[in-house]
């Protein structure tokens, strides 16, 4: 039978192998386990120790597939150049290397992966406190999908963890997009928001990582002060914050006919304040992204200006004629009231810095002294204006005395004449009273 000569027959080989087996006779291949990026050049070494002649060498890959690349033999090393890695290029590369009839080989394995640019983020208008809304990045170019992870930041906290889901049905990059809905709170204010894609392995010691921060307009902006107040004379600093990124330039304006620049930083700084000063400002917040405004009302604390009277009418006004008197001030919280001396009298206000008072038909007795009075709870301040009347001079003409006594001469006696003369004289001399102060 064959079984005993058939097992005499293979320990005489191995026999025979180990006593033609040429001493440390090793093949070494580096990189053992390249980890290499789509589009990069790689080269793999193949290098024969303890030959003691030259070796016969043969790359090949152990899936029926070309490697595509060039080798180039020096003596006991062999070089293996593949240009321009591609997603078919994760296979496994043998190295087979043959020294005096003796053959011996290495396995490389080649990880391919691709991670060419920082995700994409789209501009957000703008990030409102308590306001949620959807953010997307984008990463572009992945391999292998399944080994990709996008996770999102604010600052350094963790938002959110995403995933593509996992499938084999791929042979080339691909891109991912990750969308988080997002609700920004007090606490982010001033803090980054980062996309961060990450392709990691530690089958294959891959650890790839690329960022990008979002770029954001203002969305919410903060005064140090809300309802700022200051005495006259006095010093007020308020500090304007605005959320984004790229950082907003901050300016000041003051609101009057046309806005007129306060501060080109971020706080407006009032020294020893004045009337003028007071109304409303504007902080202005602006980046590459968006711009924003908050108004606020600046209010200056003190006792009124002396405030203005005047008569609508030019010169002496004159009996019967229709004034007005104007009370103004140039101070909107003071308290306004137009009166005649030791004597009340309706007035109408304008709006809350005048007051009018109209007088028809004017009369001797609205002669004297008007005053117009500013008042707030840090004091008062008045003005008066002393209004004269002109008389119309309006006398009833009388027939000449001869005319009006012939008819009667024939009847009265001369002294009832007598005392008509004398009672004509004495209203004709009245008749040419006429002023009054």
């Amino acid at each position: 039978m064959c079984g005993m000569k058939c097992i005499t027959f293979s320990l005489w080989i191995n026999i025979l192998s180990v006593i033609t087996e040429i001493p440390g006779f090793e093949l070494e291949l580096t990189p053992p386990k390249p980890v290499i990026h789509v589009g990069k050049d790689l080269e793999l070494t193949c290098r024969a120790n303890a030959c003691p002649s030259n070796v016969t060498f043969v790359w090949t890959a152990l899936v029926d597939r070309y490697h595509g690349g060039v080798s180039k033999k020096e003596r006991t090393v062999s070089h293996l150049l593949i240009k321009n890695i591609t997603v078919k290029h994760s296979i496994d590369i043998v190295c087979k290397a043959t020294c005096e009839r003796q053959q011996k080989q290495k396995k490389s394995r080649i990880q391919v992966f691709s991670l060419p640019q920082d995700p994409l983020l789209p501009e957000i208008k703008s990030l409102i406190e308590n306001q949620t809304q959807m953010l997307s990045c984008i990463v572009h170019d992945v391999y292998p999908l399944e080994c990709l992870q996008i996770e999102w930041l604010r600052g350094d906290k963790t938002l959110f963890v995403d995933k593509p889901q996992y499938t084999n049905d791929y042979d080339d990059v691909q891109n991912f997009t990750s969308q988080f809905n997002y609700t920004p709170s007090v606490l982010d204010r001033g803090k980054n928001i980062t996309c961060k894609a990450t392709l990691s392995s530690t089958e294959f010691g891959l650890n790839e990582t690329r960022n990008s921060i979002a770029e954001y307009g203002p969305g919410t902006i903060t005064t140090s002060i809300n309802n700022p107040s200051v005495k006259l004379g006095g010093h007020l600093e308020i500090t304007c914050h605005a959320d984004g990124n790229p950082k907003p330039t901050i300016l000041w304006f003051k609101e009057e006919n046309e806005p007129a620049l306060q501060s080109q930083n971020k706080e407006l700084i009032i020294n020893s304040a004045s009337w003028s000063q007071a109304g409303w400002y504007h902080c202005d917040a602006s980046n590459a992204v968006e711009s924003l405004q908050k108004r606020i009302k600046v209010t200056v604390l003190g006792p009124p200006n002396i405030p203005k009277i005047q008569l609508s009418h030019k010169g002496d006004p004159k009996e019967g004629e229709n004034i007005s008197i104007l009370c103004s001030s140039d101070v909107g919280s003071a308290e306004l009231t137009l009166y005649r001396q030791s004597q009340r009298t309706e007035s109408e206000a304008l709006n809350k810095s005048t007051v009018l008072l109209k007088i028809p038909s004017l009369q001797i007795r609205d002669a004297g002294i008007y005053i117009c009075e500013a008042k707030n709870e840090f004091g008062s301040e008045r003005s008066t204006i002393n209004i004269t009347v002109a008389a119309q001079h309006n006398v009833m003409k009388m027939p000449d005395l001869p005319v009006a006594i012939l008819p009667i001469a024939g009847s009265v006696s001369l002294l009832t004449i007598a005392g008509l003369l004398i009672r004509y004289c004495r209203k004709k001399a009245r008749s040419g009273e006429s002023h009054l102060q």
